[in-house]
C-alpha cells in the first residue's frame, strides 16, 4: 500500500511543460491563421451571395453548404490524404489542418456576414448613392463598417471554435496540444494529470479570446458613437 500512487501527480507536466506549450503555441497558431484566411474568404463568398450574378450566387450557396455540412473530421481526412490521391497535391499536415479550418470556419462565417450586411437599413445606401458616392464607396464606408460592429461577437465565436477544433488535427499528425498530451499521458501512464492540464490550457485561451472580443465590441461602439 506504501507504493500506491497519488491520485494527482503533476511532477511529470511540471518537467514536460515546455513540450506542452509548445504544442497549445501550435494550436493557438493553426487557430489564428485558420480563422483570419476564414474572415476573408467568408467575406467573399458573402458579396457572391449577394452578387447579382446568378452563378456566382449558386457557387456561394453550394460553397456554404457543402462546409457547413461536412463534418470537421471527414473534411480533414478529405483534405490531407483525398487531395493527395486524386490531384497530387502534398500539403502538409499543419497547412493542410490551417486549410481545413479556414474553410469550414468559412461556410460559417459567410453567413454571419451576409446576415451582418443585409442588417444595414437600405435608406442608408440609398442616401448614399443620392449623394453622388458609388457602390464600392457606399459599402466600403457607409455598409462594411457597420456590418463589421454587427459580426464581431460571432467572429469572437467563430475563432472559439477553431481552437476548440484545433485539437482534431492530432489525427493527421499536427503536434498541436492535444498530440502532445496524448503522447505524454502514455509515455508517464498519466492520461487524468496530461489531460487536465491540456483543458485548463484550452479554456485560458477560450476566456481570453471572449473578453478580447467583448472589449473590442465595446471599444468599436464607443468609436462609432463618438463619430
Amino acid at each position: 500500500m506504501g507504493n500506491s500512487k497519488s491520485f494527482f501527480e503533476f511532477e511529470a507536466v511540471v518537467s514536460s511543460w515546455d513540450i506542452l506549450l509548445k504544442g497549445f503555441a501550435v494550436a493557438m497558431f493553426a487557430a489564428t491563421l485558420a480563422t483570419a484566411l476564414a474572415i476573408i474568404l467568408g467575406l467573399v463568398v458573402a458579396l457572391m451571395r449577394l452578387s447579382t450574378v446568378a452563378i456566382y450566387r449558386w457557387i456561394a450557396f453550394a460553397f456554404t453548404q457543402f462546409f457547413r455540412g461536412v463534418p470537421l473530421y471527414v473534411l480533414l481526412v478529405w483534405v490531407y490524404f483525398g487531395l493527395a490521391i486524386a490531384v497530387n497535391i502534398n500539403l502538409s499536415a499543419i497547412l493542410a489542418g490551417v486549410v481545413t479550418l479556414a474553410l469550414l470556419n468559412a461556410g460559417y462565417l459567410s453567413e454571419t456576414f451576409r446576415s451582418g450586411i443585409l442588417a444595414i437599413d437600405s435608406g442608408q445606401i440609398e442616401a448614399g448613392l443620392a449623394l453622388g458616392l458609388s457602390k464600392q464607396v457606399v459599402f466600403k464606408e457607409i455598409v462594411l463598417p457597420q456590418a463589421f460592429r454587427i459580426v464581431i461577437p460571432p467572429m469572437g465565436n467563430q475563432y472559439v471554435d477553431a481552437i476548440k477544433d484545433s485539437a482534431i488535427l492530432s489525427i493527421i499528425g499536427v503536434p498541436e496540444l492535444m498530440r502532445e498530451s496524448q503522447q505524454l499521458a502514455n509515455l508517464y501512464y498519466q492520461p487524468f494529470e496530461f489531460y487536465t492540464c491540456a483543458g485548463l490550457l484550452y479554456l485560458i485561451a477560450v476566456v481570453l479570446v471572449s473578453r478580447g472580443t467583448n472589449k473590442l465590441e465595446k471599444r468599436f461602439y464607443t468609436h462609432s458613437a463618438q463619430n
